[in-house]
Formats: structure tokens, sequence, C-alpha cells
């Protein structure tokens, strides 16, 4: 009886955990939180693309056109121009196309040639313009230069125009910049005047005339200031050396309709 209940005891005791030993952890039990942080992937990217030191990568695509291209009248806007030439009585030609040979950005689309910008007021040699200026230079000539010569004395008829540089592919002169920008006279949009010949009298040169007290100094200042109504760009005479002996008139176009009138 005794040794019975001893095998007994012997075969339950591996069931039971031994006295102080902590329970097996059970296999569904989620592992522990790390105490490090995981760290993130290293970021992977394709080849860099070297460029040189300080300058920006070039930007692909293709070129711009130019800016004669971008000043081209359509069929509507030169036919409207050409009609208003037409009714003030200007001499004029249609020309080639031009473009330049040392800047792409040079040139005229669609030009033209005057002889004369109202009747009896010749262009002397002829001048290569976009419409737009030649429409202007006639509607001052037509408002302000023949009035303004009328008061003069002997009341002369201004029957020529002496003239500078006209069409000319080069950059901006008088400026003082390290590369000044293309030149208005490269687009067609300008022109220079040297001098007005009258009916009656010498003609008259434009010329630096300060506080001369004289007609012909009140006569060139009305020219002056009359081209700001028409040209967006009036130059002459105490702007700059390179304006002293013509007026530079031009049409070219800025922001909110700005002029610039020295």
């Amino acid at each position: 009886m005794i040794r019975a209940a001893a095998i007994l005891a012997a075969l339950c005791l591996p069931m039971a955990p031994a006295l102080g030993q902590a329970p097996a952890l059970g296999q569904d039990r989620p592992p522990e939180r790390p105490t490090e942080p995981l760290s993130a992937p290293a970021a992977t990217s394709g080849p860099a693309v070297p460029t040189p030191d300080g300058e920006p990568a070039a930007v692909l695509g293709p070129p711009l056109p130019p800016a004669w291209w971008l000043l081209r009248e359509t069929d509507v806007e030169l036919a409207a121009c050409k009609a208003a030439l037409t009714a003030m009585g200007t001499v004029f030609q249609d020309q080639p196309p031009i473009t330049g040979d040392e800047d792409r950005d040079c040139g005229i689309a669609r030009p033209i040639r005057v002889e004369q910008i109202l009747p009896g007021l010749a262009l002397e040699g002829g001048a290569v313009m976009r419409c737009a200026t030649a429409q202007a230079l006639g509607s001052w000539a037509r408002d302000f230069l023949q009035p303004a010569a009328a008061r003069l004395p002997g009341a002369p008829q201004v029957t020529g125009l002496r003239l500078g540089t006209t069409y000319d592919c080069r950059p901006r002169v008088g400026t003082g910049q390290e590369v000044p920008k293309l030149s208005e006279h490269a687009l067609g949009n300008a022109i220079d005047i040297a001098g007005v010949v009258l009916s009656r009298g010498d003609p008259i040169a434009i010329q630096p005339r300060t506080d001369t007290g004289d007609l012909a100094e009140a006569f060139q200042g009305t020219l002056r200031a009359s081209g700001c109504l028409f040209f967006s760009t009036v130059l002459g005479p105490g702007s700059n050396a390179a304006h002293d002996d013509h007026l530079h008139l031009d049409t070219a176009l800025r922001p909110g309709g700005w002029r610039l009138c020295q």
C-alpha cells in the first residue's frame, strides 16, 4: 500500500513546475519592443548630372523664335497700317524680309522702304523700317513737325528730313552697359533725324541748343517734346554724348506703355 502511493507520487512529480522557476514563455507571446529606433533605409537616386561649378543646368527644349519674328505683323495689322500710310500720302514700297547675319534677333519680318513720309516731305536716301514706325513718323510729321515749321520766319514747309541710322543690326549705344541690349534700330523700330530741310531758309541741324533763346531752340524743343506723343523713346542732345547730333525716335514696347523721353 505504501509502495503503491510512492509510485503514484513519482509519476505526478514532472507535471508540476520546479519550485521558484518561472513558467516557460508561450510561443504566441509578442516580441518585446526594441529599445533603439529603427533607422530608415538609405534613399536611392539615379546618377547625378554633372554641371560646371556655379553654372545652372542647361534648359532643354527648342530655342525661342528670334526677336524680329516675334514682332511680325498679321495680315490684318499690316493691311491697316498700309491703309493709314496711303491716307497720309506716304510713298513706300514693300521690301523682302531682312534677317541678321551676325545676330539672329536682328531683322524685319515685313519691312517697307519709305521715300516720302508725307507728300513733298522726303526721307533723304530713303529709309527701311517697320510699317508701324513709318505710321508713327508720318503722324508726328503731319500733326507737329509741319505746323511747328510754319511758325518759323517765312512760314516754310518741311521738305526733307536728313537721317542718321534707320535699320542697323547692332547693340544700343551710350548706355554704359558692358553688354548692352539689342538696339531698336536692329528691329526696324527706330529712326534718327539729324536735320530738317525747309522750303525757305537754311536747314536746321539737330545739335545742343541750351538757353540760346532763339526760334531754332524752340523749334527743336517742340520736335523733341511732341515726339514722345507718338514714339515710346525720344533721345537727343543732352541725353548722352552718342545722341548730341540727332534725335532718336523709336517704338520700343515696354510694360504698361512706359515711355523714355530725355
